[in-house]
């Protein structure tokens, strides 16, 4: 009886202090600032700040689904106002003012019992301590439900991720169609993410009949477009693979750039020769500091080499001053590897 005595008050100190967590994290408060977006008036930017807490979390809320929110009240004068963004998960209620387009103000966060408990049914345990994220992004049991319904058993991150970037029956159905099954939702958040759409893959499999899903994405991703490639075909890179269109809008290699290369004397390169000019830094500045020195009309590999080894004008000067008047590029490329060896006046090398 003795022990049980001593254990009564730490297990009432833990159960309380558990409640007082999942309290906190259930009904919390803090303060807002928003603004009117510029672009698009009927959106708000919401930003909150929970108390206690040191992460800041925003938002793009319609003005319309702020729910006690006078449209006319933004660009009054120090307007107060009371609303509220009301979701499955909670309910958080906005105090404050506005003032011509700015608002700023606090905020109190309620969560839904009904939403937490039904959530943890679903195997979310951790859905307490997510409680106000989950209302903000507007992750609803309904949505949840729609994932698990698609094959997905998530956890909470991915979910919430799923929910952020509109990963749902939509997008599932859509790829579908054009048969692409059974992905995973890291990789169909990966395609919302760049806009890896439907219509999008059947455009860029009728330029390219054979491509593969990760360059099809490589494309989205560094905008090798159809369009991108029609720009090389008309300079003469017809035919160019997923892959080369891929490194050309990695390394730079632009209509542009390929015009200055076949102003400078440097015409019909490979594509491979015009990703390692833009790798090595090959170009107008290179030639003109060669030509210098009196090397002019380089192919392209020599010009490659010396950006490789770093011969230029001023190792040119130090290799004359050896008693090197005009060496062969070959020898330059050499000197600057294995060491300069000075000319004496009977034409034998000494090293220096």
């Amino acid at each position: 009886m003795k022990h049980s005595w001593l254990r009564t008050p730490l297990v009432l100190l833990a159960i309380l202090a558990v409640v007082a967590l999942v309290y906190a994290q259930s009904n919390a408060r803090g303060t807002w600032t928003a603004e009117v977006r510029s672009e698009d008036s009927g959106t708000l930017n919401l930003q909150m700040q929970r108390a206690m807490k040191h992460s800041n979390m925003g938002n793009n809320f319609k003005v319309a689904d702020l729910r006690g929110l006078d449209a006319a009240a933004l660009k009054g004068s120090n307007v107060p106002v009371k609303f509220e963004v009301a979701r499955d998960a909670g309910t958080i209620t906005f105090t404050g003012t506005f003032n011509e387009g700015l608002g700023h103000g606090e905020f109190q966060f309620t969560a839904n019992p009904e939403y937490l408990s039904g959530m943890k049914a679903m195997g979310y345990t951790d859905v307490d301590e997510k409680a106000f994220e989950l209302t903000a992004i507007d992750v609803s049991r309904t949505f949840a439900k729609e994932i698990r319904d698609l094959g997905y058993k998530t956890d909470l991150k991915e979910l919430i991720e799923a929910r952020i970037f509109n990963v749902g029956r939509e997008q599932v159905e859509g790829l579908k169609a054009v048969g692409l099954t059974n992905l995973p939702i890291k990789t169909l958040v990966e395609y919302q993410i760049f806009h890896v759409t439907p219509d999008y893959i059947r455009q860029m499999r009728a330029s390219f009949p054979n491509i593969e899903m990760d360059q099809l994405v490589a494309m989205r991703i560094h905008k090798a477009t159809p369009e991108f490639a029609q720009e090389m075909a008309k300079l003469g890179y017809s035919n160019l693979s997923a892959d080369q269109l891929i490194n050309f809008r990695i390394h730079g290699v632009t209509p542009e750039f390929i015009r200055e290369v076949g102003e400078l004397g440097l015409k019909n390169l490979s594509a491979d020769q015009l990703v390692e000019f833009r790798i090595f830094g090959v170009g107008r500045d290179q030639i003109d500091d060669l030509a210098k020195e009196g090397y002019t009309n380089l192919p392209p590999q020599t010009l490659v080499s010396f950006k490789i080894h770093g011969v230029d004008s001023h190792f040119i000067e130090k290799v004359k001053r050896a008693g090197f008047k005009h060496p062969s590029p070959d020898k330059l490329i050499d000197f600057k590897i294995l060491g300069i060896r000075h000319r004496d006046e009977d034409g034998d090398d000494d090293a220096i």
